[in-house]
């Protein structure tokens, strides 16, 4: 009676900890959607300063591609950073 008990509580802890980490990574994917957004009206007077330059216009654009860059990647190898990801959805702990 007791292994069932415990069974139960971790095939939810497992779901609970699969949201977050899908929650988690859905929100870095935002973030970098939302960066991407706001850089683009700047981009132009971002890469004229680079190209005269300007030191912090190129590191502020740097720095915004960077962020860019991992917020896109860590969404497309997500399944490699969240481990709870990993696992088949369909699949299911026998008890």
């Amino acid at each position: 009676m007791g292994t069932k008990w415990i069974n139960t509580w971790r095939v939810r802890w497992a779901r609970v900890k699969r949201g977050g980490e899908l929650g988690l990574s859905g929100l870095l994917l935002v973030v970098g959607i939302l960066l991407s957004v706001a850089l683009l009206p700047e981009l132009p007077g971002l890469v004229r300063g680079t190209l005269a330059g300007d030191g912090e216009t190129a590191r502020t654009l740097f720095v915004c591609a960077a962020g860019i860059a991992v917020c896109m990647l860590q969404w497309r190898w997500r399944t490699a950073i969240y481990p709870q990801l990993r696992r088949d959805t369909s699949q299911k702990e026998t008890s």
